[in-house]
């Protein structure tokens, strides 16, 4: 039967370029803020470390049933091979001299393609797949993928410092921090990265269109499919978590290199430091030590929780750190 064959990603891809980020901050726990600040680095998280168990990770390979998607495989399959009639085919061997003799067929005999979808639409002819099969695969595959993933470290980042959600899960009740980050671009900073999320009502099969496996797997770029793939896995979240408003990059551990989760960033990168309305005095005068520490320059600001409830955040003074 035949057999398409599934790309097996290389964590040597990165992405080039950045955007223009809005002003980002990342929300810290007490022992996470005296980490950060005073060891100069962030912790880049492993994926199954998130909160969202689904997050950084693929539940399926087409947006319909495997038995469904088989079929418009089967109906579909020499008509992706006609729209590539004379591309170079880029999958694996046997498969990619099948395809180049397929090719040759159908040009030298225009009519073959239609006889060839006729014999198999009729009622009763042997499928091209056998189904258990391709579910078992198709399961195999996702499973790999997933586990593929776990050897990326990831960096979230949001664009609201006042969420009361977000300060309360990630800067323990208040007690904690959040930091803004600013890149510097002249010492091309990794944080230049930082892209937004897309929110899905659920999480994306690993194609849109079947029909777009087909041709991805006979005739695709193969560095341009891992991009792409991991960028969708990487930059997809469900609808639940929208109220985050999240950024994020994700950096490989490539191969043979030592399992990591911390990277050094830029003093001058960290920019502002916002103390949670409920931070213990004895961790504010540490983590505000730090912090001047780490970039005398650093504007630092007190939360502090209004009439409404709302947060609202004050300058701090302190020694070269005058109000405005």
């Amino acid at each position: 039967e035949p057999a398409f064959e599934f790309a097996i990603f290389s964590r040597s891809q990165t992405w080039d370029g950045s955007v223009a980020l809005p002003p980002i901050y990342k929300y810290l726990d007490v022992q996470g803020a005296k980490l950060t600040l005073g060891n100069g680095t962030f912790k880049h998280a492993k994926p199954s470390d998130f909160n969202d168990i689904e997050d950084l990770t693929i539940q399926s390979i087409f947006p319909e049933e495997t038995q469904l998607a088989l079929k418009k495989i089967s109906d579909g399959f020499h008509d992706v091979i006609l729209q590539h009639l004379n591309d170079q085919p880029t999958c694996s061997s046997p498969m990619r001299e099948k395809v180049a003799l397929i090719q040759h067929v159908y040009r030298t005999n225009p009519k073959a393609a239609q006889l060839v979808k006729d014999e198999l639409s009729k009622e009763g002819g042997e499928p091209i797949y056998n189904l258990e099969h391709m579910r078992e695969r198709a399961k195999q595959f996702i499973n790999e993928v997933n586990e593929f993933m776990q050897g990326y470290r990831i960096l979230c980042v949001t664009t609201h410092k006042d969420s009361e959600r977000m300060w309360s899960v990630y800067a323990e009740c208040h007690k904690g921090i959040a930091l803004r980050i600013e890149p510097n671009a002249t010492k091309d900073s990794k944080f230049q990265l930082f892209r937004p999320v897309n929110y899905r009502k659920e999480r994306p099969p690993f194609y849109d269109d079947t029909l777009d496996f087909i041709a991805d797997s006979l005739f695709g770029d193969k560095d341009a499919q891992r991009k792409a793939i991991v960028e969708k896995i990487v930059y997809s979240k469900i609808l639940s978590w929208q109220h985050e408003g999240e950024y994020r990059f994700a950096i490989p551990i490539r191969n043979g290199e030592p399992p990591w989760n911390t990277l050094k960033y830029h003093p001058e990168e960290i920019t502002e430091l916002y103390l949670g309305c409920a931070m213990q005095q004895v961790d504010k005068e540490d983590i505000v030590s730090k912090a001047k520490a780490l970039n005398p320059e650093i504007a630092i600001f007190q939360a502090v929780r209004g009439a409404d409830t709302t947060l609202t955040f004050h300058r701090e003074r302190h020694e070269n750190n005058h109000a405005t």
